[in-house]
């Protein structure tokens, strides 16, 4: 018998909607574990807007699930009533995907949203259903599906909204360097800006966070769907990531003492993540790791230049900088993500780097009028 449970935000009576993944991908070999208690800490925590987690039962098996909740201020911004859906995970049954869809409708319906909108992630950096490129694993924060997840979707009735791109440049195919070497510096006397490496300290934690908040608010693309991050928003990030983090490929770019652009990338820690299948090691192992060569890939999480500095050579600057970072590390690659389709300037700006499109993340729709 199937049957669909609310579940309530506690780590407890969420360790089952994080644990089904475990079932469902444990022959997959691209499918790279999460920390459990990772996800139950950031699932637990307060959210802005209602949300509700959905777990469905065959029996007594656990079989689909679905978490889905209101942006409220993203609603405010767009002038719309548009709920989400996202950590989407199914066996291989259509009924089980559209019985756990159904009862995220019922409830976004309910609260008298006209629309809703999917999948998103409970990490940031991540959003979309895996639509091509299923030939490896994801890269560090990126979702990964199997590849019935589209269909089941478009038979419940849900259709793409838009895609989000992920680029890969190899590190000994890109061969601008030489060119870089020369047009960079004249870019920097030109248009009166420099690059730093971003070295958090205790000191200057704060004036940092600030600086990024700035950049990230005054670049924001109005066609972006997201919600401009505030300094409290940006402040979390910081210090969720910050143990992942390298100064070597993360960068910002001023003129004078105003911060005009930023590029942030990550380690791809999946690469070790997998070996550990959801537990965690002790604190520091993430930096151990890199330091001993385990991890040779990276992702280009962020990548800013306020209006003023665009077509400056601002973002050539920064990419060049935190390439020689990259290599400074052992990094072999790196992946550029995610893009997305409606954001012309950052997808010309991302293939002008010597990379090639190779995955794609689709968000689906869906009319909630009925």
């Amino acid at each position: 018998m199937i049957r669909v449970e609310v579940l309530e935000q506690n780590s407890v009576a969420l360790r089952p909607f994080v644990l089904l993944p475990f079932s469902l991908y444990k022959e997959d070999p691209n499918w790279v574990p999460p920390l459990i208690q990772d996800q139950l800490r950031l699932l637990c925590k307060s959210q802005e807007g209602p949300r509700r987690f959905f777990l469905v039962y065959d029996g007594s098996q656990p079989v689909a699930r679905v978490m889905a909740g209101i942006d409220e201020r993203l609603n405010e911004r767009l002038n719309r009533k548009c709920g989400y859906f996202g950590l989407f995970e199914c066996a291989q049954r259509a009924d089980y995907a559209r019985t756990v869809l159904d009862a995220a409708c019922a409830f976004l319906r309910e609260e008298g949203m006209e629309a809703v909108i999917g999948p998103v992630g409970a990490e940031e950096f991540s959003k979309g259903l895996l639509v091509q490129g299923f030939d490896g694993p994801p890269v560090f924060l990126n979702p990964y599906n199997p590849s019935y997840y589209a269909d089941y979707l478009e038979k419940c009735g849900f259709q793409k909204h838009r895609d989000h791109l992920a680029y890969f440049m190899r590190m000994d195919e890109f061969d601008q360097q030489h060119i870089l070497e020369e047009v960079v510096p004249r870019a920097k006397q030109r248009f009166g800006f420099r690059v730093e490496h971003i070295q958090f300290t205790a000191e200057n934690e704060e004036r940092l966070t600030q600086n990024i908040s700035r950049v990230i608010r005054e670049a924001f693309p109005p066609e972006w769907e997201s919600s401009v991050p505030t300094y409290g928003d940006t402040m979390r990030v910081i210090k969720r990531l910050r143990p992942y983090y390298r100064p070597e490929i993360s960068v910002m770019a001023y003129a004078g003492n105003r911060p005009i652009g930023l590029v942030a990338a990550l380690p791809d820690y999946n690469q070790v993540l997998k070996a550990m299948k959801g537990h965690v090691l002790p604190i520091g192992w993430a930096q151990r790791l890199l330091g001993a060569g385990k991890i040779h890939g990276a992702r280009c999480v962020m990548q800013f230049v306020v209006p003023e500095f665009q077509h400056k050579g601002v973002n050539t600057a920064m990419f060049y900088e935190a390439y020689l970072g990259a290599k400074s590390l052992g990094i072999q690659w790196v992946e550029g993500s995610t893009v997305d389709e409606t954001s012309v300037s950052s997808v010309a700006n991302t293939e002008k780097m010597a990379s090639h499109l190779y995955r794609v993340y689709r968000q689906y729709e869906k009319s909630l009028e009925e």
